[in-house]
């Protein structure tokens, strides 16, 4: 019988019937009912199923009047409950029960030790999703003919799994998502008829116990996402009939268990999240029904054995993130010569140039002394190149490169496990005498890395080969008989070589991710599209990999690929091959060594293609943009030259920045009515920017037309209501600015420095909430700064650039008082750096530091600027500025500024940089200044301030120059020394070098999270060695990586 849409009345025939035995009413459409209680008179009754019939309210008393229940179903009813007294009388007059469903009602209101008046004849009881609150009773368990317990999904549940007596014939146990803190009892192994166990997210602590090995009768196992910790116990030879194991994330170490790979019902196997160690088996017994197998996210090392593909039923394999690449980074990170890098990130320039010239002119390796291979490798050689990394100086490499090969003789080992001990001029290696003649391994198992790097900047593989040489991080095996795998991930590893040509023989493969090792292969096109099953193919920095065509495959296509990731990499041609992949969608091939032109020919095709990602590559043209139906083109940090090209109307990102285009930009851009982010900055395009109509893009977000050689005014659709961000600095723009853009209500960052703007100080932008970033500097800015109130408040503002215009007046006090991001912005506390702008696109800006100009390739949300330098303020320095907790840069040089420099400014806790050179400041320095702990950079020089210097903290190591042009200054480090009267405190002790670099890097390291001082040492370095591409894909290389990886890897989560 089915009712839909019908209520069961209180009238209803069905409660006349006095001797039914079995009523199943489950699935039925009841309405929103509640239970009546007539259902009290169907006495004889032995069976009642009600799940999922659309019951609601309370399940009424008259229940518990059915002594003869032996089965009760009353789950799926998701709006019904019981009360705690009608659930006692339920379970204390049914005493025939033997199953109980009651999955998805609430039992909120029900005490869970109610459930000790359970019935000794209960076999099923099944209470998963219930609300359940409170600590479940452990009696429970031992229930003598129990055999299915279903507790799950009951997360303010607690309790614990018995510990000693525990024997019942249990053959399914689910804690799963409840809260069972304490570890898994040894008693564990006494049911012996157990057949799943579930007991993920649980809190489970401590280890595994052995007892584990005596369910033999077990199919089912999940202890994923708990806290289990230790070695895993290899008990698993027994266990004959388990086809699920789920062991994830967890925090198991030691080595794998072996038994595991011989279990012979196996279909899926989980370990992935862990920290285990050691290699994978040689050979297996088992596995031959394996379809899943998740090993990603821990510490295996060796080579990636053939077998797994040969397995004859798998079909997912996934062993990312294993040997991480992340580990190379982090090591090299912590092994660099402290002093050379030290200099390069803190103000210590000047001792920079001579660290150089040592290096380069004193430095020699060629010395009768027998080094520790191991000290020496992460010390020197990790120094020297994460020095080279930060500066671009090939002095570091090549002295990288000959201490190096003085170290590679301690690895001609037969084992390849290197000596501990060489002497460097004469190539003889040993091991000390206190090991009896052994390696150490503890040693060798870090020094490949920095061979790794080493063979990575070098381009020769010696290194790497020589470092990895022990079947460490090894290559693919070749593969004897493919299997039906279907998906394998590999990236983040450290797996080196070719990628063997039987791997083109696994023709199943829909998903293949190698990325992000050390391969090195010249991949032939005709040996990839023998893959012609492959959806997403993912193979991006592998430095050494390259692909090409094929003189044979004229059309060889893949025919299902929908993403193609082979980012830097060593590609050297634009992959033509592909344009016929109907199915194409994303192609990202940025950060390669791709020269010339797109050709017509080759655009042609590509029918699918929305993404296409092209940076960072030495590209000239673009005859035709492959694709009428892109979203996101990314054509930026190439050196195209000519005009704009055509450009599809769908486009959503465009970016072309940083190339050689030229002439105006076509009026065709107004009909890009999607378009959100346009970046065409730094080219050499000219002309006025066209006048598209106001609403021409409802989505437009981002504008990027900085650094170059626009005139005119500011068009109106450049203040669309969606915008984030308009950067137009340093361009030729006149007139002033438009105030529509007080409409753009989304606004973070408006830059227009370096223009021809005239106008008066544009108060009326402080209305704008989201306002973090404002930039007129280098204009015709005239006029006093005033017309503040709670209106225009500048709320969310942190950098304020108004350098180098024609600012008169006082320094607004009622301004500095409204900036309440600089005074109150509270440090993320997400663990890492945070910046401004989306995950694609993120801003950049250029500001003033130690009188140079230095690009921040991305703004940190914790940058704070104020930047009034070069215009023609008077009058003192406002005491509120002191105030400003959170300030880090702050320029008030070149100006009439007079009075005493605040003692207040001594609350500025977070300044790094403070210039107030070129005043008519007086008085003497604050010795409240002394207590800036960050302060790096320190300009007063070129006023008419008096008396002794501060020595106190780390004031002793600012340079002549900080104080300079003021003749009423004396002591440290100027020549004048002051009178008896003034003497300052004797200067403290030389500093040992040693000593300075480690209160250097205190104060960096007291930073925020150590983001700040890199990034503005990257800044620097963009400024003095002209955006070296190193740099820039360094930074680009990540941020792409990471947005990749999200959007991969989310439509891939195992089922």
């Amino acid at each position: 019988m089915k009712w839909t849409n019908c209520s069961l009345q209180s009238n209803s025939s069905l409660f006349s019937l006095q001797n039914l035995r079995w009523l199943n009413l489950a699935g039925n459409d009841l309405g929103i009912s509640e239970i009546p209680s007539e259902f009290g008179k169907l006495r004889s009754l032995t069976y009642l199923n009600l799940s999922g019939a659309g019951f609601t309210g309370f399940v009424p008393p008259e229940i518990s009047l059915l002594s003869d229940l032996v089965s009760l179903d009353l789950s799926l009813n998701y709006g019904l409950f019981f009360r705690n007294h009608d659930f006692n009388m339920l379970v204390h007059n049914l005493t025939k029960l033997e199953n109980i469903v009651l999955r998805g009602m609430s039992l909120s209101l029900v005490v869970p030790y109610s459930f000790l008046n359970l019935t000794v004849s209960l076999k099923h009881l099944s209470l998963s999703y219930c609300d359940l609150q409170g600590n479940f009773p452990t009696q429970v368990f031992h229930l003598p003919y129990l055999e299915n317990i279903i507790l799950r999904s009951n997360p303010n549940l607690t309790g614990y799994l018995p510990e000693t007596n525990w024997s019942s014939p249990l053959s399914l146990l689910d804690v799963s998502r409840t809260r069972f803190p304490k570890g898994l009892p040894g008693s564990i192994g006494n049911l012996k008829h157990l057949k799943a166990l579930s007991l993920s997210s649980c809190v489970f602590m401590g280890s595994i116990p052995s007892t584990l090995g005596n369910l033999t009768k077990l199919t089912f196992l999940d202890i994923s996402d708990n806290m289990f910790q230790g070695q895993i116990p290899d008990v698993f030879g027994n266990l004959n009939d388990l086809s699920s194991m789920d062991f994830s994330s967890n925090n198991f170490s030691g080595v794998f268990p072996s038994s595991a790979f011989n279990l012979t019902s196996l279909t899926f196997m989980d370990f992935s999240f862990n920290f285990l160690q050691g290699t994978l088996p040689n050979n297996i017994s088992g596995l031959s029904y394996l379809r899943k197998l998740y090993l990603y996210a821990n510490l295996l090392s060796g080579r990636v054995p053939g077998w797994l593909f040969s397995l004859p039923s798998l079909e997912y394999l996934d062993l990312h993130s294993n040997k991480l690449t992340l580990c190379l980074v982090r090591r090299i990170t912590q092994s660099i010569t402290p002093r050379l890098r030290a200099y390069y990130i803190t103000p210590l320039f000047r001792r920079l140039v001579r660290c150089n010239r040592w290096v380069a002119n004193t430095l020699d390796f060629n010395k009768t002394y027998d080094a520790s291979v191991f000290e020496t490798t992460i010390r020197v050689v990790g120094g020297l190149l994460s020095t080279y990394d930060l500066s671009g100086d090939n002095i570091f490499l090549e002295k990288a490169r000959d201490i190096a090969d003085r170290l590679l003789p301690a690895w001609d080992t037969p084992s390849g496990i290197p000596y501990n001990i060489i002497n460097l001029a004469r190539g003889n290696a040993h091991n000390p005498g206190w090991t009896g003649g052994d390696s150490i391994l503890a040693d060798s198992g870090t020094e490949q890395l920095e061979f790794i790097a080493l063979s990575q900047r070098t381009g020769d593989p010696k290194y790497q080969e020589k470092g990895t040489k022990r079947a460490l991080n090894g290559p693919i095996d070749p593969i004897q008989e493919p299997n039906l795998v279907q998906q394998v991930d590999l990236s983040k590893n450290e797996i080196q070589g070719t990628v063997p040509s039987s791997f083109f023989d696994l023709i199943n493969l829909t998903f293949l991710d190698l990325s992000s090792n050390n391969l090195s292969d010249n991949i032939k096109s005709c040996m990839l599209v023998k893959l012609r099953n492959l959806t997403v193919l993912d193979l991006s920095f592998n430095n050494l990999l390259s692909v090409t065509r094929c003189s044979d495959d004229v059309n060889s296509t893949l025919p299902m690929i929908d993403q193609f990731y082979f980012s830097s990499c060593n590609m050297q041609r634009f992959p033509s091959f592909l344009n016929a992949s109907k199915s194409l969608r994303d192609l990202d091939i940025s950060d390669n060594q791709i020269h010339g032109s797109i050709t017509k020919w080759e655009a042609e095709g590509w029918e699918n293609l929305v993404t296409l990602r092209l940076s960072m590559n030495f590209m000239t043209g673009v005859e035709q943009v492959p694709g009428k139906n892109l979203l996101t083109l990314d054509l930026g940090s190439n050196s195209l030259q000519g005009p704009l090209p055509a450009l599809p109307r769908t486009l959503l990102y465009l970016l072309i920045s940083d190339n050689e285009l030229v002439g105006e930009i076509p009026s065709k851009i107004c009909n890009l009515s999607i378009l959100a982010v346009l970046d065409l900055s730094k080219n050499k395009l000219g002309g006025i920017i066209p006048d598209c109509p106001e609403n021409f893009s409802d989505l437009l977000q981002v504008v990027n037309l900085k650094m170059n050689y626009f005139i005119g005014k500011i068009p109106r659709w450049l203040q669309s209501d969606s915008l984030r961000s308009l950067n137009l600095n340093g361009n030729q723009l006149e007139g002033s600015i438009p105030q529509s853009l007080a409409n753009c209500n989304r606004l973070e960052v408006l830059d227009l420095g370096n223009n021809k703007l005239e106008d008066t100080f544009p108060y009326w932008l402080g209305t704008l909430p989201e306002l973090q970033v404002l930039v007129i500097r280098s204009n015709r800015f005239h006029g006093d700064i005033r017309n503040f109130n709670d209106t225009y408040s500048f709320r969310s503002l942190r950098m304020i650039d108004l350098s180098r215009n024609e600012f008169t007046g006082h320094l607004p006090l009622e301004l500095f008082e409204n900036f309440k991001a600089i005074r109150d912005f509270q440090e993320n506390k997400t663990g890492g750096p945070e910046y401004i702008g989306g995950d694609y696109y993120q801003d950049s800006v250029t500001v003033t530091m130690k009188g140079s100009d230095l690009e921040l390739v991305r703004i940190l949300t914790v940058f704070t600027i104020i930047d009034f330098s070069s215009n023609h303020f008077k009058g003192p320095i406002p005491k509120a500025i002191g105030e400003l907790n959170s300030l880090i840069v702050l320029n008030f040089s070149h100006n009439s500024l007079t009075g005493n420099i605040p003692p207040s400014f001594g609350k500025l806790a977070a300044l790094e940089s403070l210039d107030l050179s070129s005043n008519k400041l007086q008085g003497r320095i604050p010795i409240q200044l002394t207590n800036l702990t960050f302060l790096g950079a320190l300009n007063i020089s070129h006023n008419n301030l008096e008396g002794p210097i501060p020595l106190a903290n780390h004031f002793d190591t600012f340079s002549n120059d900080s104080f300079a042009g003021n003749s009423g200054l004396c002591g440290f480090p100027l020549s004048k020394t002051c009178g008896n009267d003034q003497e300052p405190k004797s200067p403290p002790p030389t500093v040992a070098d040693e000593s300075e670099i480690a209160l250097t890097w205190k104060i960096a390291a007291m930073g925020y999270g150590s983001g700040l001082v890199i990034g503005l040492s990257m800044g620097y370095i963009v400024f003095t060695t002209g955006r070296p591409r190193w740099l820039v894909k360094m930074i680009k290389r990540n941020q792409e990586k990471r947005m990749r990886r999200r959007i991969h890897r989310n439509g891939r989560r195992k089922n």
